[in-house]
């Protein structure tokens, strides 16, 4: 019994000795607070920021210890996009001319001695006011000044608003590098800069500025955004040597071939086809990166009966015909088109007309026809021409909008010296009734549609033409053969030569009391470069604008 007593106190003893040595171990470890040097977080004076223009100002109370403070912007709630960094030893910061309309999240830290003792953030988040009112200088950047590698940019002349430096930016990726530089005095003076180098396909932005203003974020002015030419996801290539013809015709009937489809032409190839019945739309662009593909036509399209198509799309291409009496479309059939467009194309020796419908009472429906940029040159000279766009199914012709833009008819006879073997016209309604609006502006006319009438919508009840802009250099006949009732038209800023023999009253026009041949470079070899760089052609920016020097 006495050994079993000490041996009892024995291991009593020995409990206490341990436990007093654990507890002595979490005294020192967990419930023992270990003094140390960590800073408070910093406190805000304010609920949120103070938000003037693009300043914002922060204010928090001082820290006791802390030597500095870091202030960060960012432009997400994550804090992964720093945007700046301040340090300041002052309890309130005023980040002054930054971005514009952008939100910013914003933390704030007070800095120790020893930075493992730094404090932890403060979180608040501000956004910018709209940038004020300025002048918006810079155009949109056309189409046909897009290529592959390059691009001319333009903008408005303004003394008040000078412009001193340009930058092209890729949109997207990060990986592009940005293309920046001042601009020379010859651009500066011609408001116009060619920039070279992009990268193929790829979406960038175009700002000019004036950086002579002392806030940085003024200094742009407007920003304007395009995509360089090239291939893109989901075109078909067509190299040279390809067979578009039968490309073409094996996708128009392969149903897993979506429509809309967009073939990429390579720039300086040469494709030979024979135009089918369409049965679905497509799109047919040319590279441009050097010469414009051409196609040659022995054919003309159409669609097939009872077709409804979205759109059928041309671009940057020359098309030209090797039949006698040929056209681009033609079409007996009633079917329905969303839209059809030309951009940037050549049309030469289509030698009856260029888009005919025909069949009487043959529902034809377009939403829209869309033309830019184009050339008819050398076309016509047939015995029995139709003209450019002649819609002559008996008034089952429903056309709601046509526009035309940048383009210039001449040369309309064709290999005959017989001036009256000519395209008859711009546009013939037929004795469609259907309203239409109907514009032309920016075109220049020489030597076609010889004493020919040049738009005749004379059923089309309600309708709508808008004549602007047009450089009138031929001895056409009336520019409107017949309008329908209760339409509407606008003439504005347009001119004739005295080649033009009704003279200018009828379309509100001047007359500039020249001859083509002295308004023109070499007219008759196809050049209608405006010799006078002061001419009213040019200071208007009146005829197709690819002539003005």
């Amino acid at each position: 019994m006495k050994n079993s007593k000490r041996a009892i106190y024995i291991l009593s003893f020995f409990s206490m000795i341990l436990f007093g040595g654990m507890l002595n171990s979490c005294q020192q470890d967990d419930y023992a607070y270990a003094e140390v040097g960590d800073l408070f977080q910093p406190k805000f004076v304010l609920t949120e920021p103070k938000v003037e223009s693009n300043s914002i100002a922060v204010v928090w109370y001082k820290v006791n210890d802390a030597v500095s403070y870091t202030v960060e912007l960012h432009l997400d709630n994550y804090y992964s996009s720093l945007f700046k960094s301040y340090t300041t030893t002052n309890t309130q910061i005023l980040m002054d001319d930054i971005p514009y309309k952008t939100q910013f999240y914003i933390r704030v830290r007070a800095n120790s001695e020893n930075a493992k003792f730094n404090s932890q953030w403060a979180y608040t988040n501000a956004l910018t006011e709209d940038r004020p009112d300025y002048v918006h200088i810079l155009k949109p950047v056309e189409k046909v000044n897009i290529t592959e590698t390059e691009v001319t940019v333009s903008w408005t002349i303004d003394a008040a608003n000078p412009v001193d430096s340009i930058s092209v930016a890729p949109a997207q990726s990060k990986e592009i590098p940005a293309i920046g530089r001042k601009l020379t005095q010859a651009e500066i003076s011609s408001g116009q800069a060619k920039i070279e180098g992009l990268e193929k396909s790829t979406a960038y932005n175009v700002n000019v500025y004036d950086n002579n203003k002392p806030r940085i974020y003024d200094r742009p002015y407007n920003q304007v955004n395009f995509r360089s030419a090239g291939p893109s996801p989901g075109q078909i290539l067509v190299m040279k040597g390809d067979d578009l013809d039968a490309l073409l015709k094996k996708n128009n009937t392969d149903a897993t071939i979506p429509e809309g489809t967009e073939y990429f032409l390579e720039a300086g190839s040469l494709f030979k086809i024979t135009p089918f019945t369409i049965s679905k739309g497509f799109k047919l662009t040319g590279g441009t990166g050097g010469a414009k593909p051409q196609i040659e036509m022995n054919g003309n399209w159409n669609i097939t009966e009872g077709s409804f198509l979205t759109s059928l799309a041309f671009e940057n291409i020359r098309f030209y015909q090797t039949i006698d009496a040929s056209y681009f479309f033609n079409s007996g059939t009633s079917w329905t088109l969303g839209d059809v467009t030309f951009y940037n194309c050549e049309f030469n020796n289509f030698k009856r007309g260029f888009w005919r419908h025909q069949g009487s009472g043959k529902y034809k429906e377009i939403g829209k026809i869309d033309m830019q940029y184009c050339t008819f040159d050398q076309v016509g000279g047939h015995t029995g021409t139709y003209g450019t766009f002649v819609f002559g199914s008996a008034g089952a012709d429903n056309v709601k909008e046509a526009f035309f833009s940048n383009i210039t008819y001449m040369r309309d006879y064709y290999q005959t010296t017989d001036r009256n073997r000519n395209f008859k016209n711009l546009f013939d309604y037929g004795s469609s009734a259907y309203p239409i609006r109907l514009e032309f502006q920016n075109l220049t006319i020489y030597d076609y549609a010889y004493n020919r009438g040049l738009i005749n919508i004379p059923s089309a009840v309600g309708s709508t033409l808008i004549f602007k802009n047009v450089l009138l250099a031929s001895a056409c006949g009336k520019v409107i053969q017949g309008i329908g009732a209760n339409s509407t038209t606008e003439f504005s800023n347009n001119y004739t030569t005295t080649d033009y023999l009704l003279g200018a009253s009828a379309i509100k026009g001047t007359e500039l009391g020249i001859s083509a041949q002295n308004l023109f470079v070499n007219p008759t070899a196809g050049d209608l470069t405006i010799k006078d760089p002061n001419s009213p052609i040019v200071t208007n920016k009146v005829g197709d604008t690819r002539w003005l020097p």
